[in-house]
């Protein structure tokens, strides 16, 4: 009996896993943007299951005839059939007064497109009139802008190397322009752009502050050929796309800095030269059986050059001519192929290549007037990183409750630390030189990643993501090998609010030694070694969300992160000599970091934007630096932001405001002055970071003029930067008045009252 009745289980069980079939597809609205948890349940059972973040959805069925209903609040509910093993594209439309903001996602998780509804970004005021996505981020709570003035980001305590940049999933090394004050990308060639300020999924790692992905445009209605041409007082820019909604696209953006057109050929070549241009380069297909195939480049650099000659006509010498070279660029490519196996599974594979690439020489040229040679020495420091990634990223849907997502990454890391090549030529009686010191070549890293992650509903109202990543690093003879787990819930409450929490691990095993301007090419990358070790970085955080009637939501998120191994630069001479082991100029300590913020956006009416606010504290310990504790450069505890942008469909005109004050600025300033022994004059510090500046205050304005002319768009943008003239410090000095040894003077050097302007002509 009980042989027989464990047959008939069996066979139950085989006949069901035969008799269920399973469909796909994607949910939006009618802008087809993506509606995530929505209910789908085919009606002839209890089979439910729900879409994720991108409105995708996998559900396992028996019937091919059974009706299948979508369901979620403030749409209509829709019922169709669906075919077996084929990917469908499902609308609902919105109800009226509908709230458009779309709860759940991850906590500390920002989207420009679908979480943040605000769709006139482009009216934001800029700098300069340079439209800048790192500039977007910068009104975000947590994310703060460092040095005033400067495009640089740090995210919740977070230094700049532990931000993982991602264009169309390829990290970048330097993404600034004119030494931090823009950043390298077109905003017109970026269609999202997606923020993980600390909880990230699986597939996701090497830094230890956040993930910023940016996203190019890849999709939208047929549009034939259009673009639009941009001139501000720094560059002159292209746009051109071309999209044909579902079978391709190709988007090419352009800049490049047009003042150098102005002087004279023989002043660019002899005496003074700077031009900046970046290119981005990306086309797809998706091919007869469904699949996809993307490509993606981006090019850019950075060049400054000065020359100058010295002549003493007293002593009859030679002539002789300095020059000094400043040059560093991107290149960045990736091919990304995405297989559609079946309606349960699907795969991303990728490859990239990203290399950053920083130069600096001197040169220095004696005219001899008697041979009419041209003797000459040359320095040249060369840094740079190549990263060449193959990434594999499979997700499978197990079940009505369970999504799989796993893969395997693998980054093969090249750095050049310092290359220092001396060249000495041409002078009368001495032998040519030519002696490279520092590095001969690049040093290789490994980092081998496994990771898996699964997405379990538990009831309607609850789903976990329970995840791990696993990296095998190697460096010369320092290998290690780290788990980080990755921990994150969402929970429906009974009023359709959310609330979420989350805890991550990361590990970093690359470093920016900072012994320059932030941003700037003169910070260098250097692996984790067996004397300088990795970074690790725990981050816990829960958060809420809730939508306001019709047009508002809020969210609150709190957070506490703590740093271990962070590396700071202890003597700048050695670190920046490559002739020098980069290792013996740095040590390492910890961290701690913690805060709260606060977001109440307004999506939909011709005003809309959001105010933020966030109190933050973010601590370092550094034995060889302080005994006790001490406030992190960019520590900000209280900052309130607030942005504006007024849209009609029907108007010529178009506003942007952006408001932020908050805490000032910390700078390291003496506390006094005395006479050492033999003399000579010291000055006397306490602590790192003793002074914040007065508090900060800025109101930047745009205008935006619109116009049509000869069947062309044009607009014309004004905008003033720091328009109420508030003195926050560009940077600081300090001296002691009237030779006093006490009374302390500081002096500020401030951006106030910057103009800009952009003319754009769309086609």
């Amino acid at each position: 009996m009980r042989l027989i009745c464990s047959i008939l289980l069996v066979n139950c069980l085989i006949t069901s896993a035969i008799a269920q079939r399973t469909t796909s597809g994607r949910v939006v609205d009618q802008n087809e943007l993506p509606i995530p948890n929505v209910k789908i349940q085919e009606s002839s059972s209890q089979n439910i299951a729900y879409t994720d973040d991108n409105g995708e959805f996998t559900l396992h069925y028996f019937t091919q005839e059974s009706r299948i209903t979508f369901s979620h609040t403030g749409y209509d509910t829709f019922r169709r059939t669906l075919p077996y093993n084929e990917n469908t594209l499902v609308f609902l439309t919105a109800q009226i007064d509908n709230n458009p903001y779309h709860l759940g996602y991850s906590v500390g998780y920002l989207d420009f497109t679908n979480k943040n509804k605000n769709k006139n970004l482009q009216n934001m005021p800029y700098f300069l009139g340079e439209s800048d996505i790192n500039r977007q981020l910068q009104m975000l709570p947590g994310i703060e802008a460092g040095t005033e003035g400067y495009s640089n980001l740090y995210v919740r305590g977070g230094d700049v190397d532990q931000n993982l940049m991602l264009y169309n999933g390829s990290p970048i090394y330097n993404y600034n322009h004119i030494f931090g004050i823009s950043s390298i990308f077109h905003n017109r060639s970026i269609n999202n752009t997606k923020v993980h300020r600390g909880i990230a999924p699986a597939k996701y790692g090497g830094r230890s502050s956040s993930v910023i992905s940016l996203e190019s445009k890849k999709t939208g209605d047929y549009s034939g050929l259009n673009g639009e041409f941009e001139m501000t007082p720094l560059n002159a820019g292209l746009y051109i796309e071309s999209i044909k909604k579902g079978k391709g696209y190709f988007t090419v953006a352009a800049r490049r800095s047009w003042i150098d057109f102005l002087l004279p050929v023989e002043s660019r070549q002899n005496n003074f030269n700077a031009n900046i241009y970046d290119i981005q380069v990306n086309f797809g297909s998706v091919l007869k059986n469904k699949d996809k195939l993307d490509f993606s480049i981006l090019n850019t650099r950075d060049l400054y050059f000065f020359a100058f000659q010295i002549e003493d006509s007293t002593t009859n010498a030679d002539p002789v001519t300095y020059g000094f070279t400043q040059k560093w660029g991107n290149l960045v490519s990736s091919v990304k192929y995405t297989q559609h196996i079946s309606s349960k599974t699907q795969a991303e594979h990728s490859i990239h290549y990203s290399g950053y690439r920083s130069t600096q020489a001197l040169k220095q040229e004696t005219f001899d007037l008697n041979s009419f040679a041209l003797p000459t020495v040359e320095r040249t420091l060369t840094r740079g990183v190549r990263d060449i990634g193959l990434h594999s990223n499979w997700t499978h849907s197990l079940s009505n409750t369970h999504t799989i997502n796993a893969g395997f990454q693998t980054q093969t890391r090249l750095i050049l630390i310092g290359k220092d090549e001396y060249q000495s030529y041409d002078f009368a009686g001495q032998d040519d030189v030519n002696r490279i010191t520092g590095n001969q070549k690049y040093d290789f890293t490994q980092e081998v990643t496994l990771y898996g992650e699964d997405k379990v509903r538990l009831n309607n109202d609850i789903t976990l993501d329970l995840g791990l990543r696993s990296t095998y690093y190697t460096y010369q003879d320092f290998n290690k090998v780290v788990l980080e787990p990755r921990l994150h819930a969402t929970v429906l409450l009974k009023n359709r609010d959310v609330f979420k929490a989350g805890y991550n691990r990361h590990n970093q095993f690359v470093n920016q030694l900072s012994v320059g301007a932030t941003g700037g090419p003169g910070n260098l990358w250097v692996p984790a070694t067996e004397l300088v070790l990795p970074q690790k970085v725990d981050v816990l955080e829960a958060g809420y969300e809730r939508k306001l009637n019709t047009d508002y939501s809020v969210s609150i998120n709190a957070y506490l992160k703590t740093m271990a191994n962070l590396t700071q630069v202890i003597d700048l001479t050695d670190a920046s000599d490559a002739d020098k082991d980069w290792q013996s100029a740095v040590t390492q300590g910890t961290g701690r970091s913690y805060g709260a913020e606060v977001l109440l956006q307004k999506s939909d009416g011709p005003f809309t934007g959001w105010i933020s606010y966030a109190y933050s504290k973010s601590t370092r310990n550094f034995e060889d630096l302080s005994d006790d504790d001490f406030l992190f450069t960019y520590d900000r505890p209280h900052m309130l932001k607030l942005y504006v942008n007024y849209t009609r469909d029907r108007s010529d005109w178009n506003f942007g405001l952006n408001y932020v004050v908050g805490s000032g600025q910390l700078f390291t300033l003496p506390i006094g002055k005395y006479r050492d022994i033999n003399g000579q004059l010291q000055l006397e510090y306490d602590e790192l970071n003793n002074y914040r500046s007065p508090i900060y205050q800025r109101v930047d304005i745009s205008i935006i003029k619109l116009k049509k002319y000869y069947g062309l768009g044009q607009e014309w943008r004004f905008y003033v930067y720091n328009a109420l003239g508030g003195r926050n410090p560009l940077f600081v000095n300090a001296d002691f008045t009237d030779n006093s040894y006490t009374q302390l003077q500081v002096n500020r050097n401030y951006l106030a009252f910057v103009p800009g302007i952009a003319y754009i002509v769309k086609f």
